[in-house]
């Protein structure tokens, strides 16, 4: 007699969700699966694992039930070796994959005219894995192997695209890539909204010859920051307020191109305060040195060709006298650009709404777990990036469908489906039947009716 079981259904509910009203895993992946087995199921895994526990393929088998395969429509449990194969041959289809998940969000009318782009970085667990190099690491692991990966994403948090490069690729380059792969996709006179990181004039040159707009923060140069600041001390300054925080704006033009300097006394003193706490911490590192002056001789003497040197330590102690070398006259300055005549407001506006890409970032890492990478090969890493790429558009795509909902993140949407459970039971006699509980209020409002699917229409007395 078998035992019974409690399965984690949220998942696989969200998923089969999104796969009943669009058919969208028989559209992303028609024709990629070819002689593999289970291709589709396998995708389903993957993504199912990125919402639950974020097993190594390694433990999927072990880590699940038999029940679990049997509700993601598997006919047999499958074996490492197939998952494995499977992840590779969606690496080594992704071009297609990807061009595929295009035309669906096309399709959909998902795809937003505003995209905000950024890149980021994620590191290996050995030396040898394809992609990997020495670069600047956001996840503060600097003797680690990386890649960067890009994200397109629109206003409206739906992922257009993806791209993966080598670690030691500076975004600046990885820009011209994401913009050829974006371009597929994006409408006619698209704004483009990115990070300092991206803007060189030769980008901005290609966003305007494939007739696209773009806005960007002006990288923050002393000596054009302060030729910026003449303009705004000179200009007519107008107020604009986001998220209850003041700032005074100033525009110009210059070169066909619109210059937003922005004040705020608020991101002054914040400033202010960050470059008064790195002095101190700089200040902090003489301590040894200072305290061998105090605890030797009041004064030493030293012997030279020209004669005797007397020397005596004297330690500063008032802080203040000290110039602060790290302050430069820009604090609560920045600059926006933009070739195209937008009011001050929304241009600040649309521009903090980049964080639209942060957050995926955040998903992508945190919520879905991408780091620390394990594989190796190349088709198994794209197929990797590329599968969590997937799982975030569905858990974006069911935000963003659903109504009243209080869950506005991945880690909390995870909470809540990880609690539905499906109770499958094996009486001694009769037949098996099954039992939805820890159903809430937030299920509710994400699956809607969809999970009454997985409930046991009736219970007779069978056995």
């Amino acid at each position: 007699m078998k035992n019974n079981v409690a399965v984690s259904i949220g998942s696989v509910a969200l998923i089969e969700k999104v796969n009943d009203e669009y058919q969208f895993f028989p559209r992303i992946f028609n024709a990629v699966g070819g002689k593999a087995r289970n291709l589709i199921q396998s995708t389903k895994l993957f993504i199912y694992n990125r919402l639950d526990e974020c097993f190594s393929i390694n433990q999927m088998v072990p880590g699940y039930s038999l029940e679990l395969f049997e509700l993601l429509k598997f006919k047999s449990v499958p074996s490492k070796r197939d998952l494995y194969r499977n992840l590779s041959r969606i690496g080594k289809n992704h071009s297609f994959i990807l061009g595929n998940y295009q035309q669906f969000i096309t399709k959909e009318n998902l795809v937003a005219d505003k995209q905000f782009m950024d890149f980021s970085s994620s590191y290996f667990e050995g030396k040898k894995a394809a992609f990997g190099a020495l670069g600047y690491s956001r996840d503060h692991e600097p003797g680690k192997k990386q890649l960067t990966f890009g994200v397109s994403t629109g206003i409206n948090s739906i992922p257009t695209a993806l791209t993966i490069q080598n670690g030691n690729v500076q975004d600046k380059e990885h820009f011209r890539f994401m913009l050829k792969t974006s371009e597929a996709v994006l409408l006619e006179g698209s704004l483009l909204i990115f990070d300092t990181g991206g803007n060189t004039k030769e980008n901005k040159r290609l966003v305007r010859e494939k007739k696209f707009h773009y806005l960007t923060l002006k990288a923050k140069k002393v000596e054009i920051y302060k030729k910026a600041i003449e303009h705004y001390n000179n200009g007519t300054k107008v107020n604009v307020i986001i998220n209850e925080i003041s700032y005074s704006c100033v525009t110009y033009t210059k070169d066909d191109e619109k210059n937003y300097v922005f004040f705020s006394e608020k991101l002054k003193k914040e400033q202010l305060a960050l470059k008064e706490r790195k002095f101190k911490r700089e200040l902090e590192k003489n301590k040894t040195v200072l305290k061998k002056t105090k605890a030797g001789k009041e004064i030493d003497e030293f012997l030279t060709d020209e004669g005797t040197v007397t020397t005596k330590g004297i330690l500063q102690t008032r802080l203040d006298e000290i110039k602060n070398p790290y302050l430069n006259g820009l604090e609560g300055f920045f600059i926006l650009e933009s070739d195209l005549n937008i009011e001050p407001e929304r241009a600040l506006a649309l521009y903090k709404d980049k964080d639209k890409a942060e957050k995926l970032f955040r998903s992508i890492k945190e919520g879905t777990e991408l780091r620390p990478m394990r594989h190796w090969s190349k088709d198994a890493i794209i197929g990797y990036i590329l599968v969590i790429f997937l799982t975030n558009f569905l858990i974006n795509l069911t935000l963003l469908r659903a109504k009243d909902t209080v869950i506005k993140n991945t880690k909390l949407l995870k909470k809540y489906l990880r609690k539905l459970t499906l109770v499958i039971i094996y009486p001694p006699t009769g037949f098996k039947f099954q039992v939805l509980a820890n159903i809430c209020p937030e299920i509710d409002a994400i699956l809607g009716d969809f999970i009454k699917k997985y409930r046991e229409k009736e219970i007779p007395n069978r056995w």
